[in-house]
């Protein structure tokens, strides 16, 4: 069933040919406090379509607000069992003994994949924190329209891809990255004075079909900057991760980056319109 739904999702879609569809996703809404300022700019000012949030992240229910109060943006939920940032712990939203492969022995959350996988967690419980982490922003009023993956391919792990399509189908979700997008390589690790500069010549390469841009926002902020990835070297070798989410802000709410997009007749879509046009006869 499970092969049969992930062709379903792959094959949804059909589009012009000679049609440019771009789907602009900020990852981590929730994060902490400057993202929510972050994304409320990148909705308004900039070409964001969709926003992923983060369920167990200290400022959810913030995020969530605002969301409720801006019934037009597209929502989706950011399924997340890692949580990587040095000082700033998260733990799972169920109890830590019902998901105690999935965290260490103080209930929290693993830093990165590779730590989380050497443990060989229960995928049963992995299912059953993500479902908690959907059921819980139902349940908060928010009208998901999509869900993806925080740090984690859908292929990382035994049976995980599984898990998503699984939970998509028991949502009436489509997933980010299974409807046949094609990636904006996007600018995270390009340096952050650089980063408009070749989001405009990735957008400018772009050829028809639907593609999808991910981005990570922030504003320039005490909090913001006092991130530090556990693994420093291997994300930014500065350490600078709020500098760079302050400048992939810059980028998609720069006049230069929407000038391109009305230029090249680049379509801006969101995931709620994707899957509302696939389901039309």
């Amino acid at each position: 069933m499970f092969c049969l739904l992930f062709f379903f999702f792959n094959s949804l879609v059909s589009y012009a040919q000679d049609e440019i569809r771009l789907i602009v996703r900020g990852d981590d809404l929730g994060m902490t406090q400057g993202s929510i300022a972050a994304f409320h700019k990148a909705f308004n000012q900039g070409v964001l379509t969709c926003a992923s949030i983060q369920v167990i992240a200290p400022w959810f229910e913030a995020a969530a607000e605002l969301s409720k109060k801006n019934p037009n943006w597209c929502v989706g939920v950011h399924l997340s069992i890692i949580g990587e940032w040095r000082g700033y712990r998260w733990r799972p939203v169920l109890p830590w003994d019902k998901v105690s492969s999935i965290v260490d022995k103080e209930g929290f959350l693993y830093r990165y994949p590779e730590e989380l996988f050497s443990k060989k967690p229960d995928i049963k419980e992995i299912e059953a924190e993500f479902r908690a982490q959907m059921k819980l922003a139902v349940k908060k009023g928010l009208n998901v329209q999509y869900l993806d993956s925080h740090y984690l391919g859908f292929n990382s792990y035994p049976d995980l891809k599984n898990v998503f399509i699984k939970l998509a189908a028991e949502f009436d979700l489509p997933i980010s990255g299974m409807m046949g997008e094609k990636r904006m390589r996007g600018v995270y690790k390009v340096d952050e004075y650089k980063k408009t500069e070749v989001a405009i010549k990735q957008l400018k390469s772009l050829k028809p079909g639907l593609w999808l841009w991910v981005t990570h926002l922030g504003i320039d902020s005490p909090e913001q900057n006092a991130l530090i990835d556990t693994r420093p070297d291997y994300v930014f070798p500065s350490g600078r991760v709020g500098k760079h989410r302050v400048a992939e802000l810059k980028a998609i709410t720069s006049k230069e980056v929407k000038s391109i997009i009305s230029k090249n007749g680049i379509k801006l879509i969101n995931y709620h319109d994707l899957w509302k046009n696939s389901k039309e006869p």
